[in-house]
């Protein structure tokens, strides 16, 4: 704004340097702001990841301390096999889950496998709520069967993994099953 000697208004405007400058000043600002919602829409969906974790390790836990102690028939074929819960047994059960004796055997046993992604969830799906294992098997069997998958853990690139459980040793001496997420 011009102001004249006898004190009038004159012209009322911007120069172009001025103009350059605030548009300059508000795209940074913008830029910053922009980048703090992404950052804190990824960062939410690391939370997630690993609140799904925990969700899981919880529900392995819980299904390994039912599942040691007492007696069980496992063989649906053979009813007169009865097997003590041993820690081992647990162990075995849990490690060859998908194609452990079951109701209905997935496969023979002679092809069992230590992949077994979905037969573990399918071990533990009553220490979860219903929609989160419903979640988990559409979204893992969809894109990677031998990994659990989330939407959230899609939109990051991770996933978990319901590892083997470890067989004691001399360099491990305490193992339990391990529910990891990666990277």
């Amino acid at each position: 704004m011009k102001v004249t000697k006898r004190g009038n208004i004159g012209e009322v405007g911007f120069s172009l340097v001025e103009l350059l400058l605030v548009l300059g000043i508000i795209s940074i600002m913008a830029a910053i702001v922009i980048n703090s919602f992404s950052n804190a829409a990824q960062d939410s969906r690391n939370v997630v990841s690993r609140q799904q974790q925990a969700t899981l390790q919880s529900a392995v836990n819980n299904w390994v301390a039912g599942q040691v102690g007492g007696y069980e028939r496992p063989d649906p074929n053979n009813p007169n096999l009865v097997m003590e819960r041993t820690v081992s047994y647990v162990r075995n059960k849990y490690n060859y889950a998908t194609n452990y004796w079951t109701e209905a055997p997935g496969s023979p046993r002679s092809s069992r496998s230590l992949a077994g992604v979905q037969g573990r969830l399918d071990l533990i799906k009553n220490y979860l709520d219903e929609d989160t294992y419903e979640h988990f098997i559409r979204s893992s069997y969809q894109f990677a069967p031998t990994k659990i998958l989330s939407g959230a853990m899609r939109k990051t690139d991770q996933y978990l993994m319901l590892s083997a459980w470890e067989v004691p040793g001399n360099d491990n001496k305490n193992t339990y099953p391990k529910v990891n997420l990666f990277p």
